[in-house]
Order: C-alpha cells, then structure tokens, then sequence
C-alpha cells in the first residue's frame, strides 16, 4: 500500500481556474484542427432506373479508416450495402421515410486499405431516382465508432434534426439532409458541406466539449424533407508509427498485439491522479513528455479519492464532482454521473489517443471506492459499469484495470462487487481488453481465481524482486500473459537515493527477461501530482524507460521463453529470492526456441556461464548498457555454438552500476 503524500495545495484559486480555462481552449482549437483533417475523400452516384448503385472513391481508402454511406431512394423495400474489399456495413439507425422518399446512413468499420467501390442494393428495382453518397474518415474509433442517430421528416421549409446528445465530448457529427426541392441552404454554422446535388446535402461538423445536446438546422425550398443526424466517435490523431489500437491477446497468450499483429511492449507510467490533480493543459505537457521519453501506456484512475492523492469527495483540484448526487457528504451516488467531470475524462483519453498511449483506466480504484460501491449496491454498481462502458466503447486506446491495492475478506462479497463493475463495462465494451490489481506489496491477479473468467491478462505486482511474481505467473497450468503493473517507483520504498535508478531499471529487466510483456514505472511525484511535481518528473529514470523499450523492440522479445532451468546461463546466475534487497545478483536470461537470440540481465556484474550449444550457429555477443544505451562486444566473440564461455561484463556501466544485459546471436 502506498502512502499518500499530502495533497497539492494549490494558492490562488482565480489564477488556478483561469490556467484550466485557458488548457481548455488550447485543447478544444487542438481539438478543431484534428477535427478539420478527420474527412479524407467522398464519392457518390445517381441512378434513374435499376438495382444497384455504385460509388468509386478516387484514392485507396486507408487502413482502419471509417465510411459512412448515405443511400436515398424512391422504390419500396430495403437497401443492402457492399464494397469491393469486403467490408461489413451495419445501419446507423433506421431507414426514414418521408415526401422525398426513403433515406439510410449506414456505416463501415476499421476498413481494409486499398482501392475501393461501394454498392448499394436496393431490393426492388428504381423507380425514378436512388443515389448513393460515401464519405471516408480517418482517425475514428476502429473498435465501436456509431453512437447514437436520431431522425427527422417534415413538410416545412425549416429542416430540424431533433435533439443529439452524443455519449461523449467532440464527437463527429455526421448530417444528412434529403428534400424533394432543387434546394437546401443557411446549414447551422459549423458544419461543413460534403455533397451538394439538388436537393440533398451532407455535411459534417464535431460536437463542442461540455455541450451535451446537439441539433442541426436548415433551410429547404421543397413540399418535405428527411433529416438525419449521426455521432460517431473520433479517436484522435496518433503519431506516426504508433500502435493500431484497440489490442488484443497474441496467439500463443504471452503477450499483447495491435490490429496490424505487431506485439506491444507494454512501457507505462503511472500518472494516477492525472484527472483530479491537473489542469487540462498541465495534462497535455505531461503526457507529451511521457511519449517523447518512450513510454507507450500510462495508468490513470477514473475516480480519485485519498488513497491515491485526492480528495475525500473525488472533486477535481478546481471543484468539480464526478456524481450529481451523494448519499452522504463524501459517497456518491454512482446513478448520477456528472457530464462536466466525464468530458474532462473524455480529454485525457482523447490527449492519450493523440500522442499514441494506451490508457491503463481504473474504473473505481478500490483503495477509495471500495466502501462507495458497498454501499452503492450491485444494481447502482452496474448502472455505473454501463455507462462507462457505453461512454467510453469508443475509445480504442482504453485497457480497463480494476481494484488498486484490492484485498479483501473471502465471503465479504466485495470480490463480487467490483467483478460486477467490470462484468457491466464488458457487456457494453467487449472489444477492450482487462485486468485487475490485487494485493499490495506482492500479488498476482490470479492469485484469486474468481476473476479469471473477467480478465483477458494477468498484473504481477511486486516490492520484492519482481521475476519471483512474474515467474509464477507464467509458470500457471493455465496462464495469461502478464505484466509487472506495480513495484518501486523512483524516490519510493526501494528506489531512492543514489540507488533509485538503478532500482527502477532493474525492475524492467528482471520483469521482461522472466517472461513479461511489459512493465509500468512510477514516481512518487507524479503517481499523485504532489507540490513541485513540475520540477521534478523530468528524472533520469524515467528516460532510461525509453532505452529499454527500444532495446527489447530491436529484438523479437515476445518469442523469448525465460531460462527457467539454467540451461543457457548455467552458472553465476545468482540466487534466487522473493525478499527485499537493494543487492539481489540473480541473473533473469531468455532464449527464443529457434535458438537465434538469447538474453541475460546480469545485476551485479558477476561472471556467468553460458552454454553455446543453446544458441543455432555460429554466436555474435555484446554487452548493452542499460543505463548509457551502448554496446560493447563480448571478449572472444564470436564464438562458435559448442561448449561453454565464461563471459564477465566490461565494468561498470554509464551510470557507475555494474548492470549489463548480455546479448547473444546466432544467424
């Protein structure tokens, strides 16, 4: 368990709001240059007679991107859509019907890459005009991208859409509007148009953070209309060579893979109190440092009381609340989520979209929230699961992890409670992956069975030498993949002073060279955004979390299977221990089954033995740096694949520790 240091007190309100204010306003212009290039390129076809209608767009669309199709016809019957690289479309709501016709927004999904014509099938023949209108998005949400339509039909020269109110803030407002008349014009401002032939427009705009009603407006010169207004959910723009989200479990079940397939190194931070405890532009600077320095995912918890650096009420540092309603002063009514806190979350998974991290989000860390969800209730516990994940179902970039430090007493039936709260965010969100975080110091999630059947990967959580934990998990009868989630963070527990880096970067290599897939790091000013937080998370740790991401991605380190019986490293490997030490010397090592890599993390520079025999052929080894990013060639390489070779690390490394990971090669 940690301890919480005492809470940011932060002077002059006034100038603290006006500094939000101003973060808001960057973030919603960000939000708006984003929202310009969301649209890539349209096509469209009439027909007068037939049952087809076909739309060629001009270039490739692009891998994972969105169409959205708008199909207007005079015949009776239904209307099917296709295309040429065999994406699925699925209605966004019903057909409408009205004086011009009938009228249908349908939409595809997370579409392959590559030329592309779209068909529309209608089911009885046109009988004097049908068209079909296709618009290609980028950056939308590849995992659920509809969220809510709402249709209109008039016979006035007013077009109105009815009301909108899309799940979450600045989502893309998609807006058909079909009229028997040669006209449509004055489209509420802000909407730009895509299609304009006659009688019909569509256009496109996003919704205003923190606006939560939408509705469009125009003016038409025909005896009726059909209007039609759709939210779709927009993801954000990554970096180039970010990773395609949402992820999903790899093959062999040790790790987790992109939507291209390409494995994920999990590189966290764990900003925990990022919500409550920061402004919005104070977020932006900070996960942008995080993504400059090679971090990849930060842990974030939805809800923020006292156990993690909050406050007894889960305000934000400017006043807000998450709920509406409280059943007492500080336990909240988890029926009546307050939209103002929930747009606030919506921009930081949006900013984390933005800079290509993964969002580690816990629903309700158990630390503080445990006792709101007893006395909540299981039905109020699962109206606040669906709402989170109805909320937030489209967001790619979301890995839900529940508890926090969570323990508790068999038949108490907390376990059930908290598993109820991730049961109903699944229901409504099955394509985001899950975990939780149990017991503090030492823990495995399956450590408790019971949530095995709610998780798609396991948290190895360690104060202690984390290979003891991850070992374990990966030796399972029936494992998951797994990840160090928690150990010491820098100028905590283990990791302070002159040996606090040295702590952390131990940490890393242990973990990953005993089969993890990833790992997240920490900082006791960040993990609750302390005073003087701003001066103080720029640390050499922190940096070195970059190294090893890129070391280990240089290698095809998902396919190392950890040296659990010495049978490559088959001396000085140390001794193994599941205690506390500042100067544990055992030796993690790892080796692909095909025998062209192998690794060991050597802790104290101590001499090891290796067996060449392991490796495929002929064995080029080096010494990398952990600390200064360098590689040094072993002494005698290379060696042939026979016999033994004592190798010992070239001294002290960058930082004057003695910690080297040996790298051997075969071709």
């Amino acid at each position: 368990m940690r301890t919480p240091s005492p809470r940011y007190a932060l002077p002059q309100r006034s100038r603290v709001r006006l500094a939000f204010a101003l973060g808001c306003l960057l973030l919603l212009s960000a939000g708006a240059r984003a929202g310009s290039t969301a649209f890539v390129q349209k096509a469209q076809e009439e027909i007068e007679s037939g049952n087809v209608a076909e739309a060629a767009f001009r270039r490739a669309n692009g891998d994972g991107n969105l169409i959205v199709a708008y199909v207007v016809w005079d015949n009776s019957g239904v209307v099917t859509l296709s295309d040429s690289q065999g994406n699925d479309y699925e209605p966004a709501g019903d057909s409408a019907q009205g004086v011009p016709g009938s009228a249908q927004v349908f939409f595809a999904r997370n579409v392959r890459a590559g030329k592309n014509t779209v068909s529309a099938s209608f089911a009885s023949p046109v009988t004097t005009h049908a068209a079909l209108y296709v618009h290609e998005y980028a950056r939308m949400s590849r995992l659920a991208p509809f969220d809510l339509t709402v249709s209109t039909v008039g016979v006035t020269p007013n077009v109105e859409t009815g009301l909108l109110e899309p799940h979450t803030s600045a989502d893309l407002l998609f807006l058909a509007i079909t009229s028997d008349g040669k006209s449509i014009k004055q489209l509420t401002r802000g909407y730009k148009t895509r299609v304009k032939a006659g009688g019909t427009v569509t256009a496109d705009s996003f919704a205003e953070s923190g606006q939560s009603s939408q509705q469009a407006v125009a003016l038409q010169s025909g005896s009726g209309w059909i209007a039609q207004l759709v939210s779709f959910h927009y993801g954000g723009s990554a970096p180039k060579g970010s990773a395609k989200y949402p992820l999903q479990v790899g093959s062999s079940n040790r790790y987790l893979v992109d939507q291209s397939g390409t494995p994920f190194l999990i590189t966290g931070d764990s900003p925990q109190a990022l919500i409550v405890n920061v402004s919005q532009s104070d977020a932006a600077s900070y996960l942008s440092d995080r993504q400059k320095r090679g971090f990849n995912a930060v842990w974030v918890n939805l809800l923020c009381a006292t156990f993690t650096g909050g406050r007894e009420n889960g305000s934000t540092f400017d006043g807000v609340l998450p709920f509406n309603s409280y059943l007492d002063p500080v336990t909240p009514d988890l029926t009546q989520p307050n939209p103002d806190y929930f747009a606030r979350v919506d921009e930081i998974v949006r900013m984390a979209a933005e800079r290509g991290l993964l969002l580690i989000l816990d629903p309700a860390e158990t630390g503080s929230y445990l006792r709101v969800l007893q006395a909540n209730g299981p039905d109020a516990v699962r109206a606040y699961g669906a709402y989170l994940g109805t909320r937030y179902r489209g967001f790619d970039n979301i890995l839900w992890m529940s508890g926090n430090d969570f323990h508790t007493d068999p038949g108490s039936g907390d376990d059930q409670l908290v598993q109820a709260l991730a049961a109903a965010i699944r229901q409504q969100s099955p394509g985001q992956l899950q975990t939780v975080e149990l017991n503090p110091r030492v823990s495995n999630s399956l450590d408790d069975e019971s949530w095995r059947p709610f998780i798609d990967f396991n948290a190895s959580y360690s104060y202690t030498p984390p290979y003891a934990e991850v070992l374990e998990a990966y030796d399972d009868d029936n494992p998951l993949a797994t990840f160090l989630v928690e150990g010491s963070y820098e100028g905590e527990s283990l990791a302070v002073g002159d040996d606090a880096v040295r702590v952390v970067r131990s940490q890393v290599y242990w973990s990953l060279l005993s089969g993890a897939m990833g790992h997240l790091y920490g900082h006791h000013y960040t993990w609750q955004f302390i005073s003087d937080w701003q001066n103080r998370y720029k640390t050499e740790g922190s940096s070195q979390m970059g190294i090893a991401r890129r070391f280990f991605e240089s290698h095809p380190w998902w396919q190392l299977v950890p040296d659990r019986n010495h049978a490559l490293v088959t001396n000085g490997f140390g001794n193994f221990t599941n205690q506390e030490s500042g100067d544990n010397d055992y030796v993690t090592a790892g080796r692909t089954p095909d025998g062209k890599l192998g690794m060991a993390y050597v802790p104290q520079g101590q001499t090891i033995t290796v067996d060449l025999s392991q490796m495929a052929g002929k064995v080029s080894a080096s010494w990398f740096d952990p600390a200064g990013n360098r590689s040094v060639k072993a002494k005698g390489s290379p060696f042939s694949n026979s016999g033994a070779a004592d190798l010992t690390p070239p001294g002290k490394n960058r930082d004057g520790d003695p910690d080297w990971v040996l790298v051997l090669e075969s071709p």
